[in-house]
C-alpha cells in the first residue's frame, strides 16, 4: 500500500493519519507541559524567555516510519519542547 507505514504490532497507517496523530501529541504535549509546570520553557537549556518553542522528535517521524514504529511519532515521551535555537542545533539546522 502507497502511503503507509507500519507500526510495531504490523499494523499499517496512512501518512495523513500519522501526521493528524503527531498534531494531537504535540497539542497533548503542551498542554500536559503547562498543566505540569504553567509555563512553557526549553527542556534542553531551561530557558523560558527564549520563544518561539518547537515541538521536537527524540526519534524522528521519518525514523519512526522508516524503522516499522510509527506509532512513536505520536508517543508523547519521543516529544521534546525546545527553544528555536536548541531544536537548529539538535538538527543540525544553522541557519545563520
Amino acid at each position: 500500500m502507497a502511503n503507509t507505514y507500519r507500526t510495531s504490532s504490523g499494523e499499517r497507517v496512512k501518512k495523513k493519519q500519522i501526521d493528524l496523530n503527531v498534531r494531537k501529541a504535540k497539542f497533548k504535549k503542551l498542554n500536559s507541559f503547562m498543566d505540569e509546570h504553567g509555563y512553557i520553557f526549553c527542556e534542553e537549556c531551561n530557558r523560558s524567555d527564549t520563544p518561539p518553542y518547537d515541538c521536537s522528535h527524540n526519534i524522528s517521524v521519518d525514523e519512526c516510519q522508516k524503522t516499522g514504529r510509527s506509532e512513536l511519532a505520536w508517543d508523547v515521551d519521543n516529544i521534546k519542547l525546545l527553544c528555536r535555537s536548541c531544536h537548529q542545533q539538535k538538527d543540525k539546522l544553522y541557519i545563520g
